[in-house]
């Protein structure tokens, strides 16, 4: 009789260790897909997420939302898709309404049945935060600081606009709707495959992490540049599309907070850390702006990496008025 108590009571631990792990699961899930998020909210989620029992508690969501988001075919969704524009029309009702009425209990969560989308949609995020999208048609979109992204899902095709900053695409495979992104008069088309777009101040670089796309410049006669997996394209202003090999992992690795600087140059390492703070580094006299940097910061924490970079390259920084830092050489003159 004692054994099956410590029997029962093990159970009980581990049902209640479920239970919180599917509830952590299902506020994670309802955050990372309506807020915006923070990269220490992102560093939290992916700390948990380490976590064997946590994963599987949010693979299972992640699972049963792709299969409701195979509804959004059925054509009496679209039906009570189409009614609900008509009574939004004549009675004002939001289209917050409408996705609360399409919510899945079932799910324990925020998770929405999502449908065709009524137009475009544009997502948006500020200086130094970090968003996860997820598509009605099951794709993903992560989006990076300071960035914009409009949306338009139809039945032929799937065409995104990056209006500025840098964006992960996971496309979801549709051979009939090709999935279309633009940025800056260049356009990169794709059949399920996982990219990047970033819309740089020196142009718009592609880098394929999986499958294949396509990136053409639809301003010039430039003739298609099709990559392969862990290629970047580089396309500038003027048209010149330069092909190089890259570390995908380090060049996607802002989608988990952090920046990996490889034999960068320091002012590009700065001009990259300037992005996701309004605590801006400037470069004083002095200071070696060619010299390489290497190592991996946290992407926000302008301090931890003015102090990095002041130990690797034996600068000094200094506090500015208005906030921020500056950093100078030895051979800066004194004040």
């Amino acid at each position: 009789m004692a054994g099956s108590n410590v029997h029962d009571d093990a159970v009980g631990v581990e049902d209640a260790r479920d239970r919180r792990a599917r509830d952590e699961a299902a506020s994670w899930y309802a955050r990372l897909n309506s807020e915006r998020v923070s990269n220490e909210e992102l560093s939290t989620f992916f700390d948990w997420r380490s976590d064997t029992l946590n994963d599987a508690a949010y693979s299972r969501i992640e699972r049963l939302t792709t299969g409701t988001r195979a509804l959004a075919d059925d054509p009496r969704l679209q039906r009570f898709a189409e009614q609900a524009v008509r009574r939004k029309r004549e009675s004002q009702i939001g289209v917050t309404a409408l996705a609360a009425a399409l919510f899945i209990v079932s799910l324990g969560v925020g998770a929405r049945l999502l449908f065709w989308p009524l137009g475009e949609q544009t997502y948006r995020t500020q200086v130094g935060e970090h968003r996860s999208i997820a598509l009605s048609d099951g794709s993903r979109i992560e989006l990076n600081t300071d960035t914009q992204v409009r949306v338009r899902l139809a039945k032929q095709d799937r065409r995104l606009s990056l209006d500025r900053g840098q964006a992960l695409f996971a496309v979801a495979h549709d051979a009939a709707r090709p999935f279309i992104v633009t940025a800056d008069g260049t356009s990169v088309r794709a059949l399920g495959t996982r990219f990047e777009v970033y819309q740089s101040p020196t142009g718009v670089q592609v880098t394929l992490a999986e499958g294949k796309v396509e990136v053409r410049q639809e301003r010039t006669s430039a003739p298609t540049v099709v990559l392969a997996p862990g290629e970047r394209v580089d396309v500038t202003p003027a048209g010149t599309a330069t092909r190089q090999l890259v570390d995908v992992a380090a060049a996607t690795g802002w989608t988990t907070g952090r920046l990996t600087f490889n034999d960068t140059r320091l002012a590009d390492a700065v001009a990259e850390v300037n992005r996701y703070s309004r605590q801006q580094v400037v470069l004083g006299a002095g200071a070696p702006a060619d010299l390489p940097v290497n190592g991996v910061f946290d992407a926000g924490d302008t301090g931890a990496f003015v102090a990095g970079v002041s130990t690797l390259l034996d600068l000094k920084s200094a506090p500015l008025p208005g906030g921020g830092f500056e950093l100078t050489g030895e051979q800066a003159a004194p004040a």
